[in-house]
């Protein structure tokens, strides 16, 4: 099974009194309920140092992983000092994390709750490993829009860069680039040891596809799991602020792998779900398509299909404008349950078309005739993890 679960904020749930104090500490258990696999703490404290000193008075321990997320609510001189102070106070081995547009604290009212916090994620394991990727060197923006901005042939000629990125012998599918799957040392240890992680955790700039490519080519079994960092660049002078151990970089993307002790230690009993998302109607299979372009459902026109199964919906007010569709693919591979929930992967759909009735999903990924698919909408409230 693998996973393209991006998301911006770090929700909590927020039925709490902000009166009786201001940090929340809690355990999640692990999947064999022996140890705890992670212990999450926050705080919203004005002042990032009173933030952090609360934290580690509450947790004396030390962790081998440090996993911190902050809201762009505080100012840059408490943004630049987090890396080195959290490394003073917990001392993890690694250490990683981005700034997030909120925190949803359990400290905070929801009615005044503005986002402002910090959270950590804290853990220990004897086997995991931390890496960073792609903070320096040539770098494609595979998802950016670039309307009207069409180079001229001298132009791509002179541009050593681009051929070397865009090998036109590798060009394989119109929805992706040529990858060529490469991995930071720390992943290619496992990789020659025929180590599969169980889970991947990482934060990302806005460029996380190729990387996450690569960890489904080398790792198809691992899940994976990250947050794309927030915009800073008028809070910090950078795109993005990504912590690694106690350094602060500007792109990239950094995380952690995990790998069970014991294959029963939770192995086959880590599951992603979506609480906020909602099918509507029954699988449906893909009859045509071409690279991430659907071009006919159960042999019909896609789009009129999904306008009708919408108006199926009970709640007729979430229709508008602003309403997120998204679809869910099957493991196409899976010719003994081609239907198996585990194995779905949900993606947003980026337009459709009335009059031709195509459907763009916004995947990278090749779709393929013969795949089910199921139609599923956004709820909006929180999202917890």
């Amino acid at each position: 099974m693998t996973l393209l679960n991006l998301i911006r904020n770090l929700n909590r749930s927020s039925n709490f009194n902000p009166l009786l104090t201001n940090f929340k500490k809690q355990s999640f258990n692990s999947f064999n309920d022996s140890n705890k696999l992670l212990t999450t703490l926050s705080a919203s404290h004005i002042s990032i140092k009173e933030a952090i000193d609360t934290l580690s008075e509450s947790s004396p321990k030390e962790y081998d992983v440090c996993l911190v997320f902050v809201s762009r609510t505080y100012e840059l001189k408490d943004i630049e000092i987090i890396p080195q102070y959290l490394y003073s106070k917990f001392k993890p081995k690694f250490l990683g994390g981005c700034v997030v547009d909120k925190i949803y604290n359990n400290n905070n009212n929801t009615k005044n709750n503005n986002g402002h916090g910090i959270s950590l994620l804290l853990g220990n394991w004897k086997n995991f490993s931390g890496f960073c990727t792609n903070i320096k060197g040539p770098k494609h923006q595979f998802k950016s829009n670039s309307v009207g901005r069409w180079k001229s042939l001298d132009d791509i000629k002179n541009d050593n860069e681009s051929f070397d990125l865009f090998d036109i012998n590798k060009f394989k599918s119109i929805s992706s680039v040529p990858n060529e799957f490469d991995l930071p040392e720390e992943l290619k240890i496992l990789k020659n040891k025929n180590i599969n992680p169980d889970l991947i955790f990482l934060v990302s700039d806005s460029e996380p596809y190729q990387f996450l490519e690569s960890l489904d080519h080398h790792f198809p079994t691992s899940k994976k799991i990250g947050i794309i960092g927030t915009s800073t660049p008028f809070l910090t002078g950078q795109p993005f602020s990504l912590f690694h151990n106690n350094n602060i970089f500007s792109r990239g993307t950094i995380g952690v792998a995990l790998t069970a002790e014991s294959p029963n230690e939770f192995k086959n009993q880590f599951q992603i779900e979506h609480p906020s998302l909602s099918t509507i109607g029954d699988p449906l299979k893909i009859t045509s398509c071409r690279g991430n372009i659907i071009l006919k459902l159960d042999g019909t026109n896609p789009t009129k299909l999904l306008l009708d199964k919408l108006q199926f919906v009970d709640d007729k007010n979430f229709l508008s404008k602003e309403t997120e569709l998204y679809i869910g693919l099957y493991n196409s591979d899976n010719k003994e349950n081609q239907l198996d929930e585990s194995t779905l992967i949900v993606y947003k759909i980026s337009s459709g078309d009335p009059v031709k009735g195509n459907l763009a999903v916004d995947t990278m990924m090749d779709l393929k005739e013969g795949q089910f698919v199921k139609v599923i909408n956004l709820i909006i409230r929180y999202i917890y993890i």
